[in-house]
């Protein structure tokens, strides 16, 4: 999502698309602040910790994509951490999983992603090849357990896809949900461990160096399949497993991360996501996305249920809202709940 220059609200004139969109958008999020136990006047709070989670070992090669893309994962039972001086310099930490394996030709979500955004990267001299120890790649990860995707999906959903594996190897392509869109392949349940991998092993990472420094370096993940229309019970809208929910969950048990705060920008609203935090406090979702879009979830009066009420800001947006409606956005609305809700880790999830 490119953004603008900053610019203040005082110079949207009332006719523009964006004054427009702001205006909508106000009146939605007063119609939140009734339902919400958390106000927006508030002052920044300390530190927390960041780690940007976005969609998508050994060096893995398609002939059909034409390039070469990193994917260290690792079945090892210990992971290559990275030493106390990679993360005392590193400004980001970034780990692929491209699931190479998990493609269905021309389809919107297919194999070519990953490596797509990795050449540009390239090209726009943004890897470690160019910014030397300023940007550092997680290499040998551990792939995510099983526990690890039942802590937000249910057991019986992801004992099932493991199973399907033999169907899918039979057949090439199959279909795992009743909707139709969401494909599988003789690969995919192991290349969703991997990619979900990748985020934990970004946010061990993220956290240890914020051990040891005021500032700890930003985590990108750059992997696939996708997770955030995944819910609980199964798969949906081509993602397969919530990534950044697993992610969410790792940091809290594992690093005692208690307060995750979730942001979700995306043309469409992270429903898998926010289905998996409903009634859970200590987890804070938010989502902007169109108004009307896929999967047509995400309405303002979305909140939370229970002890969750109030902990799932949904924030629709007229379509075409461009940069300058996102930049205020995250300016008057996202900056403000973050620092009220006062979170251990933040993770942001790119559709």
């Amino acid at each position: 999502m490119p953004l603008s220059y900053p610019m203040e609200l005082r110079t949207f004139s009332p006719p523009s698309f964006a004054g427009t969109a702001i205006f909508l958008l106000r009146n939605h999020v007063l119609k939140w602040k009734n339902h919400n136990r958390f106000t927006l006047n508030t002052k920044p709070s300390g530190h927390g910790r960041f780690c940007k989670h976005s969609k998508s070992g050994k060096k893995c090669f398609s002939k059909n994509i034409k390039t070469s893309v990193s994917c260290s994962y690792s079945t090892a039972k210990n992971d290559t951490f990275p030493s106390i001086k990679q993360l005392t310099d590193v400004r980001v930490i970034y780990a692929v999983a491209p699931a190479l394996g998990h493609n269905k030709e021309s389809h919107p979500e297919s194999s070519a992603r990953v490596p797509a955004i990795v050449t540009a990267l390239e090209k726009m001299e943004l890897t470690s090849k160019f910014r030397g120890s300023d940007i550092l790649e997680l290499q040998n990860f551990k792939l995510a357990s099983v526990d690890d995707i039942a802590s937000v999906h249910a057991k019986a959903y992801v004992s099932g896809l493991e199973k399907a594996m033999d169907r899918a190897s039979d057949q090439g392509l199959i279909v795992i949900d009743g909707s139709g869109p969401t494909y599988a392949t003789s690969t995919t349940f192991h290349e969703s461990l991997v990619a979900a991998g990748a985020g934990l092993a970004l946010v061990d990472s993220v956290v240890a160096a914020s051990k040891n420094r005021l500032d700890p370096p930003m985590g990108f993940a750059l992997i696939r399949p996708p997770g955030h229309h995944a819910i609980p019970k199964g798969p949906m809208g081509f993602c397969v497993f919530s990534n950044v929910a697993i992610a969410a969950r790792h940091a809290q048990r594992l690093h005692g991360l208690k307060r995750v705060f979730i942001i979700d920008f995306d043309v469409h609203h992270g429903n898998g996501t926010n289905d998996a935090f409903l009634d859970d406090p200590d987890i804070f979702f938010l989502s902007t996305h169109q108004d009307g879009s896929y999967p047509g979830t995400g309405k303002i009066d979305e909140i939370g249920h229970g002890a969750g009420e109030g902990a799932t800001l949904n924030l629709p947006l007229p379509g075409g809202s461009g940069d300058t409606a996102m930049r205020t956005v995250f300016d008057e609305v996202i900056v403000p709940c973050a620092q009220r809700f006062k979170p251990d880790i933040i993770l942001v999830s790119a559709g």
